[in-house]
């Protein structure tokens, strides 16, 4: 994988929910949007986990309908620096047993998801696909405002 890093590859934005947010609503989410996982943030727009397809596949069996985000999520999202490797951000989700990582943005005392890294990124570099809409740290990103409004829920 040369000197290709995570900051290349990422892709800019990363689909979020909130901790009440009903187990349905989030599958629907993941299923719409086409990606793996997805940031839990509290009422203040602090990401306080992260829950994914897996998450979903383990509690399929209960009473799911009753059940939120803050219900299922891991409390620990799995973060990597734009920085480094993407070799070894790939490794690090192999040894973790995960599809996918997260680089986060720290302001205010707010941690923000920002972008996400997976195995599918992993996948299109050794396709040699390139970067496509969204991927690496020159993508077109949503404005301030935007990204006020999404992660105070007004859009």
């Amino acid at each position: 994988m040369d000197g290709t890093l995570v900051r290349d590859l990422m892709r800019i934005g990363v689909l979020t929910c909130r901790e009440d947010t009903p187990l349905k609503e989030v599958a629907r989410l993941l299923v719409e949007h086409n990606v793996a996982a997805l940031v839990v943030l509290d009422e203040d727009g602090n990401a306080v986990g992260w829950l994914g397809e897996r998450h979903l596949a383990q509690v399929v069996d209960r009473d799911h309908e009753r059940l939120t985000a803050a219900d299922v999520m891991d409390e620990e999202v799995p973060e990597v620096p734009p920085n480094i490797p993407a070799v070894a951000a790939a490794q690090l989700m192999l040894d973790r047993g995960i599809g996918q990582v997260f680089v986060t943005h720290h302001a205010g005392g707010i941690k923000y998801p920002a972008a996400m890294f997976s195995l599918q990124d992993v996948c299109r570099l050794v396709a040699g696909m390139g970067r496509g809409p969204g991927i690496g740290v020159g993508a077109e990103r949503p404005s301030a405002i935007d990204l006020f409004k999404h992660r105070y829920g007004l859009t």
